[in-house]
């Protein structure tokens, strides 16, 4: 008699033994080997892991049983732990979905502000020197995400993201002041980068205490709020520059951005203690004359986990996402400016954002479903080829041979609907191979290190297109696929590590 699992609905794998036999699965780290016995009549002892033996995943790769049996801190998942739904559960999400408003729709509405400032402000800087305002905030955006994940893994979502929300406040403000590009590097690149890239792992943390089985589709609703807040951000500012001017544009967002910001932190909350029991987290004992110091020393400490990036599929997924994410924001930063450069207006060229970000709310709300019933990494390489192609076909081949405007908005629909994976499906991607203990702290080391990437990457992509022409916005569209196919690369390989050459598995 035989024995299959099935994928998708239907059975990709049979397997018939006329002996027993044993065979291992080994998973991420933090879990032990599964042993599972086939019998001679096919059938299996496995131990329970907590999720249905058919729930329709092959190798179990990311359903191994917990090893706490050495060590009984560890703290591991449980899917009985979590909600999964229920009005508090949907508050979380909402509360997550307006703080990503203003945190991923900020950073998807910077070109917005990049192409009035190279017109107005800095019209006498070069591309390059422009270009680090913007790398520097977004390199603090995503370094702050590791101290930002390491408080919301000891002190939950709301001392953060109070801390986060005040500095945000006052970098918006005050940037309405600026005038040259050093005031602009302190205040929105430094000041603003601290307060956005604190408050990002604690919004996205927070969705993973709350669901366990439709964690993709609950990501996915929150980032959402990314493509909203990039679509009321530029039409917004639009507006504004032209009714109060600049100065009083910056500060009414602050405004703005302060409410969203309030009502977010009084909806979220965590659930550690119920994820992990009190008795089976790590505490922060105070030593010394100065506590508070202690405690921040070890919460330094804990912020990066380096020895995460020994596992290859951790390797391999945080490389996906720095390539992915420097491609995201080159691309968003700069289209803007090369549509005013093939001569249509600044109005012209929020609306083109507004439209990339409008489409975004489908292209991560849909995603995100099909990553739970399909998985995150495989719906992650659909998404990031379509990606590729848009850049290559739309915008180099086609928008490029004639500056149409019709060119314009074909490319910015469909990359608008493919490209809104890279921020809402890199938490499922990360989450499916770490604890959520561990969580925080995870997906703060990994946009560390994709922090340098969009650092070094935003520097190297205004210094292709330097003095504006064609033939360098034609580099740059070049540049921007290959960073995607290297995308692509890495994540298809972190899928291999985990289950080979198996296509039909949910991972």
């Amino acid at each position: 008699m035989s024995s299959s699992i099935e994928d998708f609905g239907t059975p990709v794998l049979k397997c018939q033994a006329t002996t027993s036999s044993k065979k291992k699965f080994t998973g991420v780290d933090g879990f032990r080997e599964k042993e599972v016995e086939l019998h001679g009549d096919g059938s299996e002892d496995a131990p329970n892991t907590g999720r249905d033996q058919n729930d329709g995943r092959e190798g179990h790769w990311h359903d191994l049983e917990p090893d706490n049996s050495a060590d009984p801190s560890v703290c591991f998942d449980d899917p009985a732990n979590y909600p999964d739904g229920g009005w508090r559960a949907y508050l979380v999400v909402f509360g997550s979905f307006l703080g990503l408003t203003v945190d991923f729709g900020f950073i998807n509405s910077i070109g917005s502000i990049q192409s009035y400032l190279n017109l107005h402000q800095l019209q006498n800087e070069s591309t390059v020197g422009s270009s680090f305002i913007f790398a520097i905030f977004l390199l603090l955006t995503y370094v702050l995400c590791l101290i930002g994940g390491v408080a919301f893994d000891e002190l939950g979502p709301r001392i953060p993201l109070i801390f986060a929300t005040i500095l945000m406040f006052f970098g918006l403000f005050f940037t309405g002041s600026c005038n040259t590009v050093p005031s602009f590097i302190g205040v929105l690149g430094i000041l603003t980068g601290l307060g956005m890239g604190t408050c990002s792992a604690p919004l996205t943390g927070v969705v993973s205490h709350w669901f366990y089985r439709k964690r993709s589709t609950a990501f996915a609703m929150a980032t959402v709020g990314g493509s909203v807040g990039g679509i009321i951000i530029p039409l917004l500012l639009n507006k504004l520059y032209i009714v109060v001017g600049f100065t009083w544009a910056l500060r009414i967002l602050a405004f703005v951005c302060l409410g969203l910001m309030i009502i977010c932190i009084l909806l979220v909350s965590g659930r550690k203690d119920k994820i992990c029991p009190p008795e089976a987290s790590e505490t922060i004992k105070y030593t010394g004359s100065n506590p508070i110091l202690h405690k921040v020393s070890i919460l330094c400490g804990k912020a990066v986990n380096f020895r995460a990036l020994k596992e290859p599929a951790y390797l391999l997924c945080t490389l996906g996402i720095g390539f992915s994410d420097l491609s995201l924001v080159c691309t968003l930063t700069y289209f803007p400016s090369y549509v005013t450069f093939v001569g249509y207006s600044e109005t012209k060229a929020n609306t083109i954002i507004t439209i990339i970000n409008c489409m975004g709310i489908l292209g991560r709300y849909i995603p995100g479903v099909l990553a739970d019933k399909i998985g995150p990494y495989n719906v992650m390489i659909i998404m990031m080829t379509a990606t590729c192609l848009s850049v290559w076909v739309l915008w180099l081949a086609w928008s490029m041979s004639n500056s149409g405007l019709s060119s314009i908005y074909v490319f910015s629909v469909i990359y608008g609907f493919f490209n809104s994976s890279v921020l809402s499906l890199a938490p499922s991607c990360i989450a499916a191979i770490s604890s959520t203990k561990e969580f925080g702290q995870r997906y703060g080391t990994a946009y560390l290190v994709a922090g340098f990437f969009v650092f070094g990457g935003m520097i190297g992509g205004g210094a292709i297109i330097s003095e504006e022409s064609i033939e360098n916005y034609s580099y740059f569209a070049i540049y921007c696929g290959s960073l995607y196919v290297a995308s692509i690369a890495a994540y298809a390989a972190s899928r291999f590590v985990q289950v080979g050459r198996r296509f039909k598995v949910i991972v």
